[in-house]
């Protein structure tokens, strides 16, 4: 597994400036979670494997999900998609568990 998976780590800062070099170049809006992916594609592609390499990473939240951090970033507003924005009216529902797997799959009803 440790062949095919590579871990990276970055900064607060390296996030928002790629959130902001991929919106200038490509007109794409970033999350700051797909901001991470794509740095950890970016520095993978080219240095494994042969010349010309390609890669992919899947966006795993919509940017309007962290409006506060994306919108001074870019400059402007994200918009809000109608599910994300019934989602995030809706009052959270929180259940505090041990962090057992016991406990979770009592918590999942299984």
């Amino acid at each position: 597994m440790r062949r095919d998976i590579h871990g990276t780590c970055h900064t607060d800062d390296e996030v928002r400036e790629t959130i902001r070099l991929v919106y200038e170049r490509r007109g794409y809006v970033l999350d700051p979670h797909s901001a991470i992916a794509y740095m950890g594609l970016a520095g993978q592609v080219g240095q494994v494997g042969q010349a010309g390499q390609v890669g992919v990473f899947l966006a795993t939240a919509h940017p309007a999900k962290f409006a506060e951090i994306v919108e001074p970033i870019i400059g402007r507003a994200v918009d809000k998609p109608a599910p994300l924005a019934h989602a995030l009216a809706r009052p959270r529902h929180i259940i505090r568990i041990d962090a057992t797997l016991d406990a979770v799959k009592g918590a999942l009803g299984g």
